[in-house]
């Protein structure tokens, strides 16, 4: 039973003044005591839950908001809960208060006992849950008059006046104190109120005590770049083929680009600052260039040796968000540069963007959305722009404990056991394509060294998920290098020839290529696949884009965890999508067709809780008798309204199940009559004569694809997959088509909105049988059934 808990305060209470922190900054809640809208926050209702467990499974989230407890954070034994209204509020501590009393009247239980046994306490949201991690630290050492500049984050009251008028509000106060606010900025389409600050210590110590004020932390640190110069020089590398002045714009947010650069002479379009803080596009840091040759040029290593130079597919647009140090100017906000640049390339007509960025102090602990992954997923909807993003890097020397000889091995089984590793913010953004690094192939090494991983395992400085309600991150991964190691005294080393080949861009450098490593060079990788599925289908939307580049994705191996006694081999696959997600990024194969794969495509919008059904006709080949290889693979991708502090984070859940069979019309008739979000406890029902269920569906006819419904419909970039050796079997008295079906599943989203999404179908087979394409390209046109529900 708890030890105690804080009792609360009434809404009343907190209609009062807030407490006079001192005689230099003081705090009026009575002037925004307008009640939030239901999407927002009252910061006068919330209260930290301290558990003795510490999963954070959906399920056990799913409790908690069956309970009618809506959880806006969370750590391994934290959860901070906001209550709608007061009576709510109040509600939920009588409760606690008769489970703390025990069992009365010769009963075996206390009252709620269910649900409250697992709470150790019970206290208000104070200092302690808004101070960021490297803000202690440097608390701890600051005198009173030390200037800090921090973020602060507000809570978000639910409609972008009252979150201005909050921000207003303390902002006047810091000033009033001799603190100085450098920038602020709000949206309502991610749930943000954020504000810069520099102040003495004295207030930023203030601001912890103030309601409105959900976190306030320390600045970003900066990104770096590990090479070292080529001896390549530029007239090597000089009149390579340009591309076409047609050719596909891929945006790139970063640190600018050297545009006069050999490798990008005449591939960069245009390279500026939409910042009033930097005064230009040009790189004087590198990353940026880094990574717009490998999104100009692609792999450089076989290129380098024969120089033999492929021209390039695309142009390359920059915009430049960070300075010489690779960081936002210390007085503004990241979300605010980050959402300029991407409105500005989005007017330019660009459709990809590049962001190989990441918050070092934005590590994603529990299921709550950080801030930058919660505006690109408001950006990538309201542009219709696709953003392709790295894990973020991680050094061993936060997760690996010992360097010993096993590291080499063993260091995917220490990232497992490790909080450390976790994705960096935006890394977690549900819309985004997150990207990992895989070890790139290996080059002769200096003797004494080996390298960390096998080819094609996944890098050791590349973060791993799972993402935000658990969803699949990342979804898709590349070669990017590794480190080394000393085999005689086991420190980490990093040789050139663990790395892979990109432009030297640093100021001052007279290199032309250097060599570097890292989930950030993994990501252009993905840039090139998606911009050439936009190139290829003009009109499609962000959605189907993505859906096509998930298509490209080719299984990858998880023998870096099947060795491993602690895994079965299911168990291996699963926690191996930490780390690779469905694949690794291949080619433009996802969006062409071939004699022997084809890829059909959808896009739709589906009312809430609705059902689509689509009829996808099964190639003779498929029921050939002869033990050879025929697959399907399916992808779903959808751009759901967000809310940062929401632990239902997405506003609406598609998912997908394939079966055949069956009649069309039972097959609606039972996906409608069962429409249920198991994340969220809601249930609900239409009439159903026949009595139809989808868990009475035999099991030789509804296609049990990998990884299962239940894992992959957490997130919003979906893909499935199913390998036949054999033929398969035909059902004479029914529909032998493939019936895909895609399911809406509402949160919070309005009853009467739709979702837009995009589905693919890849059906293949191999050399052995018969070719596909034609027949099903004439089936095709009259196969698709689609049908609307509304619940």
């Amino acid at each position: 039973m708890p030890r105690g808990f804080g009792g609360g305060r009434s809404f009343n209470d907190h209609k009062k003044h807030a407490d006079e922190l001192n005689d230099d900054i003081e705090f009026v809640l009575s002037e925004v005591a307008a009640r939030a809208p239901a999407l927002g926050i009252d910061p006068r209702l919330i209260l930290v839950v301290e558990t003795v467990a510490s999963s954070q499974s959906v399920t056990e989230e799913a409790n908690w908001q069956r309970s009618g407890l809506r959880i806006v954070d969370t750590s391994n034994t934290k959860r901070v809960v906001a209550f709608s209204d007061d009576p709510s509020m109040s509600l939920f501590l009588s409760r606690l208060e008769a489970y703390s009393e025990g069992p009365k009247n010769g009963q075996a239980s206390a009252a709620h006992e269910a649900f409250f046994d697992n709470i150790d306490n019970v206290r208000p949201y104070g200092p302690q849950d808004r101070t960021g991690v490297e803000l202690q630290t440097a608390l701890r050492e600051a005198s009173q008059e030390d200037e800090l500049t921090v973020d602060v984050e507000v809570w978000y009251p639910g409609d972008i006046a009252t979150a201005k008028s909050w921000i207003t509000l303390i902002s006047d106060a810091i000033g009033a104190a001799g603190g100085v606010v450098h920038d602020d900025f709000s949206s309502d389409a991610s749930g943000l109120a954020l504000m810069r600050v520099s102040a003495p210590a004295r207030i930023v110590r203030q601001l912890l005590h103030v309601d409105l004020v959900a976190k306030v932390e320390l600045l970003p640190t900066s990104l770096s770049i590990n090479a070292s110069p080529s001896e390549i020089s530029a007239d090597t590398v000089a009149d390579l083929p340009l591309p076409d002045d047609s050719a596909p714009l891929v945006g790139i947010i970063d640190s600018g680009v050297v545009a006069n650069h050999p490798l990008l002479r005449g591939c960069v379009v245009d390279a500026v600052s939409t910042s009033t803080w930097i005064e230009d596009g040009a790189d004087r840091h590198g990353h940026g260039t880094a990574v717009a040759s490998i999104i100009a040029r692609g792999s450089l290593e076989g290129q380098i040796s024969s120089n033999n130079w492929d021209t390039s597919p695309f142009r390359v647009m920059s915009v430049r968000v960070l300075d010489e140090n690779a960081q936002i100017p210390p007085y503004r906000l990241a979300e605010r540069e980050l959402a300029d640049a991407a409105i500005y390339l989005a007017q330019q007509g660009v459709r990809v963007i590049n962001l190989s960025l990441g918050d070092l102090n934005g590590l994603i602990v529990g299921n709550r959305a950080p801030s930058i992954a919660a505006l690109l997923d408001a950006l990538a909807r309201s542009l219709n722009v696709v953003f392709v993003v790295p894990t973020g890097n991680v050094a061993p020397r936060e997760y690996a404990g010992q360097f010993d000889e096993a590291l080499a091995v063993d260091y995917p089984l220490r990232m497992l056991e490790s909080p450390n590793a976790r994705l960096l913010d935006p890394a977690p953004a549900a819309t985004a394509l997150t990207v990992g690094s895989l070890v790139s192939p290996l080059r002769p090494l200096p003797l004494g060294t080996a390298p960390l991983g096998k080819v094609g395992w996944p890098s050791p400085v590349s973060r791993i998920g799972f993402g935000i309600g658990d969803a699949i991150k990342p979804e898709l991964c590349a070669p990017a290098g590794t480190m080394g190691q000393n085999q005689e005294s086991q420190d980490l080393v990093e040789p050139e020839e663990l790395q892979v080949a990109v432009a030297d861009g640093r100021l001052n450098s007279t290199g032309v290529i250097t060599h570097d490593y890292g989930s950030s060079l993994a990501a252009p990788y993905v840039s090139r696949i998606a911009a050439l599925v936009a190139s290829k289908y003009p009109e499609a939307s962000g959605n189907l884009i993505r859906a096509l580049t998930l298509q490209s994705a080719e299984p990858v191996p998880v023998d870096f965890l099947a060795a491993s006694s602690k895994f079965t081999e299911g168990a291996a696959a699963s926690e191996g999508r930490r780390f690779v997600g469905y694949g690794q990024a291949s080619s433009l194969r996802s969006a062409e067709s071939a004699l022997r794969d084809t890829v059909l495509i959808a896009e739709s919008e589906i009312s809430v809780d609705g059902v689509h059904l689509y009829a996808v006709p099964v190639p003779e080949a498929f029921f050939t008798r002869k033990r050879a290889s025929r697959g399907m693979t399916v992808t779903l991708s959808f751009d759901p309204l967000v809310r940062a502090r929401r632990m239902d984070y997405l506003s609406t859940r598609l998912k997908f199940e394939v079966v055949r069979g069956l009649p069309a019309d039972e097959v609606i008739e039972m996906f409608l009559s069962e429409a249920e979000d198991t994340a969220v406890g809601r249930r609900v029902k239409i009439p159903n004569p026949r009595g139809l269920k989808v868990s009475g569906i035999p099991t030789q006819k509804r296609i049990a694809m990998e990884p299962s419904q239940n894992i992959r419909s957490l997130g919003a970039n979906q893909l499935a997959r199913k390998t036949w050796q054999n033929s398969l079997p035909r059902f004479n008295n029914f529909p032998n088509d493939f019936f895909v079906v895609v399911q809406s599943l509402n949160r919070w989203a309005s009853p009467t909105s739709s979702q837009p999404y995009a589905l693919t179908v890849r059906l293949w087979v191999d050399e052995e049988l018969p070719p596909i394409y034609e027949e099903v390209r004439t089936k095709v046109s009259s196969a698709r059934i689609r049908a609307r529900g509304r619940v």
